[in-house]
Parts: structure tokens; sequence; C-alpha cells
């Protein structure tokens, strides 16, 4: 059996511009901050956090207000899947690629 390599999401900010900054990465599902999106993709992170579908995320902290930050860190803890917080989206694309160590 071939295992899936891990899921990671990475949440805040504007979706078109996270699709650009980070194209070309595999096995991540990008989801908008609430300010730019509306409340549709809390719910759909908090629903694949659920599933265990996620192996990790990404928070993307400069684009995504305080209570959608505390709800999904909550949940992460809650669910035990890793969770990292980084102040824009340059910084998780230069940790995803592996360009520098990151230390939460």
């Amino acid at each position: 059996m071939v295992s899936r390599p891990p899921r990671v999401v990475v949440f805040g900010g504007d979706i078109r511009k996270l699709a650009r900054d980070i194209a070309g990465l595999e096995d991540l599902e990008l989801f908008g901050s609430t300010g730019q999106t509306g409340q549709g993709e809390l719910r759909r992170v908090s629903a694949a956090l659920r599933a265990g579908a996620v192996q990790q995320v990404c928070l993307v902290i400069r684009w995504a207000g305080h209570g959608e930050i505390d709800a999904i860190r909550k949940l992460c803890r809650a669910l035990g899947v890793a969770c990292r917080s980084f102040h824009s989206i340059g910084v998780v694309r230069r940790w995803l690629r592996g360009d520098f160590t990151f230390t939460p």
C-alpha cells in the first residue's frame, strides 16, 4: 500500500495571491482569510481538520484575524495536528521549499 504524502493547509490572506506565490508545490490546500473570502473558508478548513485530511497547518498571521487564528490553533491542538505560524506567505513559501530551517 502506498501512503499519501503529508497534506498541508495554508490559511490566511488572498487565495489568488496564495496560489500564485506557492504554485507548483504538491499536496497543498489553500484557504483565504475570512476578511478576503468570507466565513466559508474557516468552516472548510475546520471540516478538513476534523475529517483527518490534514497533517500540517501553516497560518499566515499577517492576513488572518485573531479569532480565526485562535480557533484553528485550538482545533489543531485538540486533534494533534502540527500548526505553525508565519508572518507572510513568502516565509511559508521558503519553508515549504526547504530554503531554510524553521523552528516554531
